[in-house]
Order: C-alpha cells, then structure tokens, then sequence
C-alpha cells in the first residue's frame, strides 16, 4: 500500500508543471552560479599561486645583507582553497588570505575578499549552497503545500478514509512521493556540482556533503507534509511555510548572530595586541620582566661556556639573545592567539545552540566544514603558518648565532642568496577529509536530530489528518 501511495504522488508532482518550471529555473541558476564561483576560484588560485613565487623569489635574490635583516624581509603565507570551497565560502570571505611572516610578532591574516566585495542587499550571499541550502526547501514549500489540504479540499480524503486508508500511511506517503520528486531537481544538481568541482582529493567531503543535503530536503519535506496536514486550506499552508522559510533563512541565522556578538564579545584588537605587548614586557606570573629574563639568561649563557663576557663568548651573542626573546615572545603570542580561538570557538558554539532552530543554519555549518572554509580548517592553517615562521626566523638567527663570536656589529655582512635558498619553501597541506568530517560532526548531529524530530511530527500530525 505504502508503494503505491508514493508512486500516486509521484504521478501527480510530475503531472505538476511547477516542478519542472520552477526546478529546472533552479538548477540553470544552480549551475551559472557554481560555473561562476568555480572561474573565480580557479582565477584566484592561479593568482596565489602567481603570488607565492614572486614572493619566493625575491626572498631567494635579496642578497647579500645580515641574517636577521634577511628575515625581517619576510614571506607570505597563503591559504589555498578546496574545489569545494567554490559551493561555500563559508568565513573565508570574512577571514584573510594571507599571513605575513616576520621575525619577533606573530600577525593576523590580511586581505579579506569581503572588504573588496560589493555591497550586500541584506539577503545573503548568492552562492551555490545558498541555492541549495535555502532556495531548494521553497521550492519543497512550493509544491508540498497542498499535500494533505488539496485532498481535503476536493473532498478526497473522506473517500480514502471512507476505504479504509489510515492516516500515517497516507502521511508518511506523502512525505516520501514529495521527496522522490524533489530528488528529480536534486540529484542533478549534484550530478552537475561533482561534475565540475570534486577531484580525487575532495571525493569524500563531497559525498558527505551530498547526504547531508538529501537529509536536509527530507527534513524540509517532512515540515512541509506536516504544516499541510495541520492547515485547514492549500492558501493557508502556503504562508506559513513561506512564514517559517524566512525565519529560518534570515532571521534566525541574523539574529542568533548579533546575539552571539553581545553575549560573547571577542577582545578588540588594540585590547588583544596590548595585552601581548603588556606580557611580553612584563612577563608571564613568575617569570620577572623583559629585563630581568634578558639578565638572566645572559648570566646562565656565561656560565655555561665558562666566559665571563659576552664578548668573549664563542657564539654570536647578539644572536643568541634575539633567539631567547623570541622565543619568549613566541610563548606569550601562543597563549593569547589560542585564548583568542578559543573565545571564537565558544562563539561557534554559541551561535549553533542559537540557530538550532533552523535546519538551514546547520546545512550552512556542515557545508563550510566540509569545504574547509570553517574555525578548524583557518586555525589548522595559521597554526601551521606559525609553525613555519618560527622555523625559518630561527635558522636565520641560528646562522648569526653561529657565524660569529662575541658581540659583533649588526650591520656585519655575510649571508647570501645561497643561505636563503635553503629555506625550505612554504608548502601548506589541509587536513583530510577525516578532519572535515570530525568538525561538521556537531552539526551533522543537528541535522540528524531534526529528521528524528520531523519524522516524529509526521507520526503525530497523522491524528490532524481529518476531512
């Protein structure tokens, strides 16, 4: 019985000609949309890529000069972009592109696109996810609406009742032939998405991408059947579903977010780089200040080598003081930048408890998570930005340190192209598609949550299926 009620509301969405209009028009957008974000990000790519060797290549030819002037030179850091990043930017337009890396300081990502981009009309950004994520359940809306009210509006259900039809078979039917047919608009679109933007690294963030989203459109069919099992008329159903739509899409998502930013502020900058300075200055509980470290450790680096100068020490001591500091000072900017990720993981957090109301906030989630453009994937990329900065200002220091005795002058040359040749050159690797997974899992746990909660409405919305 089952079977053949979801082949009946097949036949009738099909009959429907707004499934083919409206979702044909969704999936042509759908496809001019990822087509164009896919160029853009191919184009900014290439560009990186442009960038990454230039940089490199002066670093390489910058002559002959003093080690740690060399390092005040400095490099770029680029982060590059999954082929799924074109379907959802997620922060990345918010967050900068690039970290410039520089002796003693550890600096925040510069070049965010969004300070370039276009002023916004207050709708979202119109990407491919949006499409997918929130144009998709209006279109569910749209053909759904009258599932259960046009049977009772044309006097239907009472015959099927009439034969002996229950209610939840006729419920859960409808609930499964609204999303065969949605899946006529669905499966193409991914067919199409897969088609230009996985590679063979990607194959797996993609497929869980895919079922996260069939798992969302059954979520949005299940309201749907829901909403027109408890109106009384086709009309009825239509505004509030189109009611819960844009409270879902806008302003639960705008409202939970201005509502993280005065629960959970985050430090302001010059709050954040004074307290760095301040630390560094007067040094973390215990351990004196920049004066007394400095004195300290100078008094421990001649007894070691058992001089009673530095000047008669048999290493660079200049050197070996900037690599004392700088260390120190490494410490002091890890704590406050993890303190600082960990006041935006409580705001993550927050804002999902928030939003959870809204199955489309926890889509967006999942799909910045797999595509790499969330928290996990910019902290995994500048924690190993600053990985590589300590490694290469400290071999430029280490080199003065050990080039040298006593106390020599900073203006000495002796450091060559071939020395910064020999720095190995920046090479990022993002985590697996295990990682992606491991942070989306909060959110695909929302998402599971809500088909369980909306399965359970059907259950009980059964008893409203009433002529």
């Amino acid at each position: 019985m089952m079977a053949a009620l979801v082949m009946k509301e097949m036949r009738a969405q099909l009959r429907d000609g707004r499934l083919w209009v409206l979702g044909a028009a969704l999936v042509l957008l759908f496809t001019a949309m990822l087509a164009l974000a896919q160029q853009r990000r191919e184009l900014a790519e290439q560009e990186r890529r442009e960038v990454e060797a230039a940089s490199r290549a002066q670093w390489d030819h910058q002559g002959d000069k003093h080690p740690h002037r060399g390092a005040h030179f400095g490099l770029y850091a680029f982060k590059p972009a999954s082929p799924l990043a074109a379907v959802e930017p997620g922060i990345d337009a918010q967050a900068g592109q690039a970290l410039w890396l520089e002796p003693h300081k550890r600096n925040m990502a510069m070049f965010t696109p969004a300070a370039d981009a276009a002023p916004a009309l207050g709708l979202g950004e119109l990407t491919p996810a949006f499409v997918l994520g929130a144009l998709l359940p209006l279109l569910i809306a749209v053909l759904g609406h009258g599932a259960v009210t046009r049977e009772r509006e044309s006097g239907t259900l009472r015959m099927l009742q009439a034969c002996g039809l229950r209610a939840r078979p006729t419920i859960f039917g409808k609930w499964l032939g609204l999303c065969a047919a949605v899946s006529l608009v669905l499966l193409p679109a991914l067919l199409l998405g897969a088609w230009f933007v996985v590679d063979g690294t990607g194959v797996m963030a993609a497929i869980a991408f895919g079922a996260a989203l069939l798992v969302s459109c059954a979520v949005w069919a299940a309201v749907t059947v829901i909403v027109s099992a408890c109106c009384r008329t086709s009309r009825a159903a239509l505004l509030t579903l189109i009611g819960l739509w844009v409270a879902a899409v806008f302003l639960v998502p705008r409202l939970g977010a201005a509502a993280v930013q005065r629960l959970s502020p985050l430090p302001t900058g010059q709050d954040f780089w004074a307290a760095i300075g301040r630390d560094i200055d007067q040094g973390l509980p215990g351990d004196g200040d920049a004066k007394q470290r400095l004195q300290a450790f100078e008094s421990r680096l001649l007894a070691e080598h058992g001089v009673s100068r530095l000047e008669d020490l048999p290493l660079g001591a200049n050197a070996a003081r900037r690599l004392y500091r700088d260390a120190y000072a490494a410490r002091v900017h890890a704590l406050h930048f993890d303190a600082l990720w960990a006041a935006q993981l409580r705001q993550q957090q927050l804002l999902r408890g928030l939003t959870a109301i809204s199955p489309y906030a926890s889509m967006r989630a999942v799909g910045g998570a797999l595509a790499g453009t969330d928290l996990a994937h910019r902290r995994h990329f500048e924690d190993a930005a600053e990985q590589y900065r300590q490694t290469f200002t400290t071999r430029m220091d280490e080199w003065d340190r050990d080039a040298t005795r006593g106390l020599t002058s900073f203006e000495s040359r002796y450091a060559g192209d071939a020395q910064w040749q020999a720095v190995p050159a920046w090479r990022y690797e993002p985590p697996g598609w295990r990682f992606a997974l491991g942070a989306a899992l909060p959110d695909l746990g929302l998402l599971a949550l809500w088909l369980a909660a909306a399965l359970g409405g059907l259950w009980f919305s059964a008893r409203k299926v009433v002529p």
